[in-house]
């Protein structure tokens, strides 16, 4: 995954609930969060086999959708998922899901060599890390810890 997941949602609720916010929050993180929409690039060296944008329906539908491009199942971690403390301190106060907040700038690739394309995102300052795997089968599976959960499919 490239960027984070939410940042798109989060700005956009950092803007739109401030007053709320700054009754739990403090202003520079709530002001911080506003800034979080940025796009992220995918860098020429990592082609991908697939790529999925994530944006309405945040990183579970970008998942969803990786899933059905590739024709494969999924094993994901979701403590692996890059997601900004902004980002879970506003869906705290809010009772928001991160997982399916609007992405905006964020990406979820499939390559050969995952490592790789990490590291070369992360020398090119971008963010970047290893969520999961494909696997066999069309099951898409998050995990937590021990935790384990199926993927929906997304209401798009």
């Amino acid at each position: 995954m490239i960027g984070y997941a939410g940042q798109r949602g989060a700005a956009d609720m950092a803007a739109r609930c401030r007053d709320e916010l700054l009754r739990h929050l403090p202003a520079d993180l709530v002001d911080d969060a506003c800034g979080m929409d940025r796009e992220y690039p995918v860098p020429e060296a990592c082609v991908p086999y697939a790529r999925v944008r994530i944006g309405a329906g945040g990183v579970e539908a970008g998942l969803w959708l990786m899933g059905e491009k590739l024709q494969s199942g999924l094993d994901i971690d979701l403590r692996k998922i890059p997601i900004r403390q902004e980002t879970v301190e506003i869906c705290e106060v809010l009772g928001l899901d991160p997982y399916v907040l609007p992405g905006g700038g964020a990406w979820l690739i499939a390559v050969p060599d995952a490592e790789a394309a990490v590291g070369i995102c992360r020398r090119r300052q971008i963010p970047a890390d290893l969520v999961g795997r494909t696997q066999p089968g069309a099951a898409r599976v998050l995990r937590c810890g021990e935790i384990l959960r199926y993927l929906e499919r997304p209401q798009f």
